[in-house]
């Protein structure tokens, strides 16, 4: 009886979820592109085409699989000498093709950035930004900015060709672990535009989505311009999918005695080969002896169903985890294990996670622990008293581990937190309750716990922070008391405190001087970098401001960003008229670091 009440509590709560209504950016398109709980309603953006579910937030984040997923591993090339040029023909009249001016999915009528948000600034300093944008970004909300940009249709910057233009956007995408918009950026451009490096990305984005057919248009164009085994092997793979099993056989055939790929990475085509229409091969994978993964074993083993051992993941970054929560083929019970570390990248948003626990529970082969996972959830949400319903939102936040997982358990229990009556009852409570609403950026209604939250508590300092509209500027007895409750090394909490609330001009003038003396801590303190934002933002370039404070939160945590990144990251911002993000990136340094 327990289970049933629970399954159907999570069912219920999913749905409310996508009735429950507060102010909200973009409610009807990918949550994770578009904040979803500032302030005053905007326009709904029209959905990306193609969005699998769950929805959306190089070398891919993190330094150590810079090798490991993005580098094709050597293997014998041979001259491909069977192609002549062919001929390109199209399909759509030339009016009817894509310009390279200004690509994107994005309109800022449908809740992107301007077309003109880099201004006039050379594309090359732009595309030195984002190749150096390496990570970990430490920032959800930095994240979720820095996506929505990257998908917007800006106009393409001067002295770029708009091709690679957007192979750099994409590839950044898949570095935060946004492969289905990646893919939908990619797909943007024309395939007689194609340029060698939009080819390198596209494929990666391909098969970051376990999306095999999607290579096939620009398989032969890859196979040239790019010339590697794994382009070339494209070609045995589409003309299976495309029924041509004869073609397909020659090729697969050919791809093994010239060696195009080898090993584990030649049986994964063999297998994609056999699944496609008329194919009869049937091959079996052994794992035992792969050492690490690549984007063309992800890719392959995706597409025919397989799931690689975990072990093989081990020298990857967390952005893989991103890629793989997206994964249609999967099954919810295998995406809820990486749904952690893709709710703190900001791919999964509240809805997507009580989504994604409502079809876990109603698996019957779900794991103990995430079928525990999803009755507090449900409980969460249609519980018959205020009482019970923190309850198993503490419950859960209790439960779940540091780092990501503590993140995540936030952002599931957000649209719950924010159902919640201020009450005095639940001040113990308070601070997880306004944090987990300002995960999914419900501003307004964290700010009604003003009364409720001690001053100098976590509670109190995230309302300041992020309550929208004018507030009472912060004094030096409530920071010194947040200071006193403050168990971050070196006071860094208060530090980050202190620029938050001064990059948003919510500070006394006196407390912010005495303020910083306690700490030691220059918050304004210039380098090369904040003067450029701070350019940037004089020149009202949103584009280049939010690309910029995305390069400055690269680290592992909030613990390892200095404060006066996030200052000028703020300040910046807000002067650009991004003020809701500034608000939200500042709560979150808080109650992270």
């Amino acid at each position: 009886m327990t289970n049933k009440i629970s399954k159907s509590g999570l069912l219920v709560a999913s749905a409310l979820v996508l009735v429950f209504s507060l102010p909200a950016v973009g409610q009807q398109g990918p949550e994770s592109l578009l904040p979803e709980g500032f302030g005053d309603p905007a326009p709904p953006p029209t959905p990306i085409a193609g969005r699998p579910s769950p929805n959306v937030t190089g070398s891919p984040v993190g330094a150590t699989p810079a090798t490991s997923l993005t580098e094709d591993e050597s293997a014998t090339e041979e001259e491909d000498e069977e192609d002549p040029e062919l001929a390109i023909r199209f399909d759509v009249p030339p009016s009817a093709r894509q310009s390279l001016n200004d690509i994107g999915i994005l309109s800022e009528a449908s809740g992107g950035f301007p077309a003109n948000s880099f201004g006039t600034l050379d594309g090359a300093f732009l595309n030195q930004i984002l190749k150096r944008t390496t990570g970990p970004i430490a920032s959800r909300w930095g994240t979720i900015m820095a996506r929505r940009l990257l998908a917007s249709r800006t106009n393409t910057p001067a002295g770029v060709n708009g091709a690679d233009w957007t192979a750099e956007r994409a590839w950044l995408l898949l570095r935060m672990g946004d492969s289905v918009v990646a893919r939908n950026l990619v797909q943007q451009v024309d395939s007689v535009d194609y340029t060698k490096r939009l080819h390198e990305v596209a494929m990666q984005a391909y098969l970051a989505n376990g999306d095999l057919a999607g290579m096939c248009p620009i398989s032969e164009s890859g196979a040239r311009l790019v010339n590697n085994g794994r382009w070339k092997m494209t070609r045995a793979i589409c003309a299976s999918l495309a029924g041509e099993q004869g073609n397909a056989t020659a090729l697969i055939n050919q791809g093994r005695y010239q060696g195009w790929v080898r090993g584990v990475d030649y049986l994964l085509a063999e297998k994609a080969v056999g699944a496609g229409m008329n194919g009869r091969r049937s091959v079996q994978i052994e794992w035992d002896n792969v050492e690490g993964m690549n984007p063309w074993r992800f890719g392959l083993s995706a597409a025919v169903g397989l799931e690689p051992p975990e072990s093989l993941f081990a020298g990857t970054g967390r952005q893989i985890d991103g890629w793989r929560v997206q994964l249609p083929m999967f099954t919810p019970t295998i995406r809820v294990k990486y749904a952690s570390n893709a709710a703190a990248l900001g791919i999964l948003s509240n809805r997507n996670m009580v989504d994604l626990y409502a079809q876990v529970l109603a698996d019957p082969d779900a794991p103990d622990t995430a079928r525990t996972q999803a009755e507090s959830l449900g409980n969460a949400y249609t519980a018959s008293d205020a009482d019970a319903k923190v309850a198993a939102m503490t419950s859960l936040w209790t439960t779940a581990a540091a780092g990501a997982d503590y993140q995540a358990s936030l952002v599931m229990t957000a649209r719950a937190a924010a159902l919640i009556a201020p009450d005095s009852d639940h001040q113990a409570e308070a601070d997880r309750l306004i944090a987990s609403m300002l995960t999914a950026g419900f501003d307004r209604s964290a700010a009604r716990w003003v009364d409720v939250v001690a001053d100098g508590s976590l509670g109190w300092a995230l309302v300041t922070l992020a309550a929208p509209g004018r507030v009472t500027a912060a004094d030096y007895g409530s920071l010194d008391d947040f200071l006193g409750n403050d168990d971050s090394t070196d006071g860094h909490k208060s530090r980050l405190l202190l620029a938050g609330l001064s990059g948003l001009g919510r500070i006394e003038s006196d407390a912010r001087k005495d303020f910083a003396s306690d700490l030691k801590v220059n918050i304004a303190r210039q380098t090369a970098w904040s003067k450029a934002i701070t350019a940037a933002a004089e020149r009202g370039e949103q584009g280049t401001v939010a690309l910029m404070a995305m390069a400055a939160l690269q680290a592992p945590s909030w613990s390892a960003v200095p404060a006066n990144h996030l200052y000028y990251i703020v300040r910046s911002l807000r002067q650009v008229g991004l003020e809701a993000e500034a608000r939200m990136i500042a709560a979150e340094a808080v109650t992270f670091a």
